[in-house]
């Protein structure tokens, strides 16, 4: 495990030319062109995004893999120090580390992908280095970083990551304060959000439903054919609504026995739950089902659309849904999903 402190600037990049011709007369060597995409985590109240702790799997040229963790942030003058905490791993245990910070109660925030070119150089007790990077679809991008040894102190850091700053000041940078993280939530954000303040949410969550629909059917389809006095099949139970006061006994009794393993449902319902905008669920599960259901889970559902067979367009056509102001979930993972609702609750 390696610990160092941080200390770090970021600017905007525009002409990285004449960038890379100032660093290599100053003597820096180039170190590497790499693409990394850096995956950062967030507790459900973003605690973490609100101090800047940073949680973060990066993966480089897709073959290796860091786990990196980043305290919460000391300012300094403008200036953000971090000790921070790094782990190499198996690239083949990505899977298992998002699993197990979903398991701690920590979740995939944004996905920074970049590429980078690295400068570095040893001067004294310390070593600078010179990341420029470019995000796809967001811009260019300088960071200036110095590290030491755990003896340092912030101050003298602080002194001489300025005055190593000043190099570049006639370039005319213009400083970013916020991480990558940031940038990104900021960029998606504008990509899921309208300039409506009444804006609506639907959302449809089916694929991540059914197999207990399937498993409650499987289990009491004799007794739903009893109570109902005929061989009930699956469209049948689907549709027929004259089944529903027959059903919610059994349901009940389903979901009272229910053992729930699906964490990352509650956390979408958790987050639709406090979302500011007007949720609408969709569904094509049988309507007792899907509302006693998410009544187990303690989900409120204030508007259901019963899809049936309609498809998307049709579901949106018959409820003149307003696509200029609404935002439509339709078969994201339950990953992205959390992802997108803690990216807007923290860029509201």
């Amino acid at each position: 495990m390696l610990i160092k402190i941080e200390t770090e600037e970021k600017y905007y990049c525009l002409d990285s030319k004449k960038l890379i011709e100032r660093i290599k007369e100053l003597g820096f060597a180039e170190l590497d062109s790499k693409v990394e995409s850096d995956e950062y985590f967030t507790d459900i109240n973003s605690e973490f995004i609100e101090n800047r702790t940073c949680l973060r799997i990066r993966k480089t040229n897709n073959s290796r893999m860091e786990v990196t963790f980043k305290g919460k942030s000391s300012s300094l003058l403008g200036q953000y120090c971090k000790l921070e905490n790094n782990i190499s791993a198996n690239i083949d245990e990505y899977e298992n580390f998002v699993s197990l910070f979903t398991s701690l109660g920590f979740y995939s925030y944004v996905i920074v992908e970049k590429e980078r070119l690295t400068f570095t150089k040893q001067d004294g007790q310390y070593k600078y280095s010179i990341m420029i990077d470019k995000l796809p679809n967001i811009g260019g991008f300088v960071e200036f970083e110095i590290i030491s040894e755990l003896d340092a102190k912030r101050e003298e850091l602080n002194y001489a990551l300025r005055t190593f700053i000043n190099n570049f000041k006639d370039l005319g940078l213009k400083e970013e304060t916020r991480p990558y993280r940031d940038v990104v939530a900021k960029n998606i954000n504008d990509k899921y959000s309208s300039k409506n303040e009444t804006e609506s949410i639907y959302v449809d969550i089916d694929d991540y439903l059914v197999k207990y629909e399937k498993e409650f059917f499987k289990k009491y389809k004799a007794e739903i054919s009893k109570a109902a006095g005929s061989n009930i099949k699956w469209g049948e139970y689907r549709k027929n609504k004259s089944l529903y006061s027959v059903l919610e006994p059994i349901v009940d009794d389903f979901v009272d026995n229910l053992v729930f393993d699906n964490k990352e449902l509650l956390v979408v319902a958790e987050l639709l739950n406090r979302n500011k905008c007007n949720v609408t669920y969709i569904t094509k599960l049988n309507e007792v089902f899907f509302k006693h259901f998410f009544g187990k889970l303690n989900i409120s559902i204030d508007n259901l659309i019963i899809a049936g067979e309609d498809s998307m367009l049709q579901i949106i056509k018959k409820n003149s849904i307003d696509l200029k102001n609404s935002i439509i979930f339709h078969s994201q993972s339950l990953k992205e999903l959390i992802s997108i609702l803690l990216v807007k609750e923290n860029n509201e």
